[in-house]
């Protein structure tokens, strides 16, 4: 399934996005609250509460309620989520642009909530800022997890969805803390799609690209990461609560704006690109804060 949330910002209805359902090139929405009143949208109780399951069943239903995709706006596909994790140089060509050193172990850090958009929202960047994209694989949690195995890791995992990591580098220098400069209103877009696990029997095979102005900078596959997924949630477990709904995003290859002579970073009046193959791709305009 492919999990959307559609509507004004912060009025977001939850649905499933369905090829086809109104014919040859027509996509539909599923609306799942128009059939189930007791899915109010694709949160922490929702996962918690077999919600997925419930999905099957009305996906299987002869009188479903299906409106048109085109023109709607999509969401973020996870309703505010509590916690919001990101990686730190888990590629090695990402390591080597910087010239840092290759990491022993994960390095988390968290994006503020405020800072979700959807993934064809524009992003708002200030004048003195020095901002980059950075495309990630982003998994979401399904069933809280503590102390958990790397065995039986992936079994915690709803699904996948697109974050891009927007960076205010000059920021990020300035103090040498990341939340503040990952975190500025807009620096998160998520999605468009939440696609659960079976559809994606090898999170690994998927490519990953990025695009500024229509040139590509980044262009990989997930199986490059230092630290996989299963990994990740058994460390990040070992001190913390996953929730239902947590993202936990993997890290971004090489090839970001900010390494590149000269600089190639986001100015009011580009368009951004962003994508995972086989769950997504984000379209973004630039405006300025």
């Amino acid at each position: 399934m492919k999990l959307v949330r559609f509507g004004p910002p912060m009025e977001e209805r939850p649905g499933v996005w369905i090829e086809e359902a109104l014919g040859p090139g027509r996509p539909g929405l599923l609306d799942v609250r128009a059939m189930a009143f007791d899915i109010e949208d694709y949160d922490a109780h929702f996962f918690s509460r077999w919600g997925l399951d419930r999905l099957h069943g009305l996906l299987a239903e002869k009188k479903r309620v299906v409106l048109p995709a085109e023109g709607r706006r999509l969401g973020p596909p996870v309703a505010r989520p509590g916690k919001i994790i990101c990686l730190g140089n888990n590629y090695a060509d990402h390591v080597s642009e910087f010239d840092a050193k290759r990491p022993d172990r994960p390095i988390l850090f968290a994006k503020a909530a405020t800072a979700l958009i959807g993934p064809f929202d524009a992003i708002r960047v200030p004048a003195d800022a020095e901002v980059d994209v950075e495309v990630e694989l982003a998994a979401v949690i399904g069933q809280a997890a503590r102390h958990v195995p790397e065995s039986e890791a992936m079994a915690c995992v709803a699904g996948y969805t697109v974050l891009d990591d927007v960076t205010d580098r000059k920021a990020q220098r300035a103090n040498g803390q990341w939340f503040r400069a990952k975190s500025r209103d807009t620096f998160c877009p998520l999605g468009p799609f939440l696609v659960t696990t079976d559809e994606v029997p090898d999170p690994y095979a998927l490519r990953l690209h990025s695009k500024i102005r229509g040139q590509v900078i980044q262009d990989a596959r997930a199986s490059d990461m230092i630290f996989k997924i299963a990994h990740l949630i058994a460390y990040a477990s070992a001190a913390m609560t996953l929730e239902p709904g947590d993202v936990l995003s993997t890290g971004t290859p090489g090839g970001i704006g900010s390494a590149r002579t000269p600089p190639l970073l986001l100015r009011p009046g580009d368009e951004v690109e962003v994508g995972v193959e086989g769950i997504g791709v984000q379209r973004n305009r630039v405006e300025p804060a």
